[in-house]
């Protein structure tokens, strides 16, 4: 049986053509190695830690309570809940290209975990490389979930491309960087590796509308 939404197992099979190329086309036009290093901070910031831990496992509430004391002073904002997701309530997805309102929330809490990384950072506690990774991951589970919202199969489809050619972006990119606190990215220095994501969704949608109108053609004869 296939995945609620789809047609069947063929259109999930394209999803994940879809998601190899966007990944592998992201890889090759940032021209990147996707071996982490290691962080040289031996004496993480705990406080940081126990926030991002928090954040990345746990309800908001829990979440919230875990945040540094002196976070909203040294940072300028305080973390709130989005569709219950603790975040930057300025935050955005930071993409050059209009990506799904649905990933709002997901992007402002990601926001919030690279904040905390940058929190421990400047204080000369950096966090470990399994710290970035872990807000990572989360975005990875919230940006997909966020597109169960639509309610048709292909509009689904599409949302779910966009997701994957996020999380693949935001985690070359942490490779990249090398795991480390998080540096500051432009529209420019994005701009190549996104282009490439966006021909490859452009890609995907057309065959899954070619599919789809062939489908509705044979329906009518």
């Amino acid at each position: 049986m296939g995945a609620p939404g789809f047609e069947g197992g063929r259109m999930l099979t394209r999803h994940l053509a879809l998601r190899t190329v966007a990944v592998a086309g992201l890889a090759s036009a940032a021209g990147l190695s996707l071996a982490p290093s290691a962080s040289s901070s031996p004496t993480p910031d705990t406080a940081a830690e126990s926030a991002v831990r928090a954040l990345t496992s746990e309800p908001a509430g829990v979440a919230d309570s875990a945040v540094p004391q002196d976070f909203s002073r040294r940072f300028g904002y305080q973390p709130t809940t989005t569709d219950g997701l603790l975040g930057d309530p300025t935050g955005d997805c930071s993409s050059p290209v209009p990506l799904p309102g649905e990933f709002v929330a997901a992007c402002r809490q990601h926001d919030l975990g690279y904040d905390l990384l940058r929190y421990a950072g400047r204080s000369g506690r950096a966090l470990p490389p399994e710290a970035r990774r872990a807000v990572d991951d989360r975005l990875a589970i919230e940006l997909p979930r966020s597109c169960s919202t639509r309610p048709g199969g292909l509009s689904r489809a599409h949302c779910l491309a966009w997701a994957e050619i996020a999380e693949g972006f935001v985690r070359i990119n942490s490779a990249r960087q090398g795991y480390d606190v998080p540096e500051s990215e432009t529209a420019l220095s994005i701009a190549p590796a996104v282009g490439v994501g966006v021909a490859a969704l452009a890609f995907g949608a057309s065959r899954l509308t070619d599919r789809r109108g062939s489908t509705h053609g044979q329906v009518a004869r």
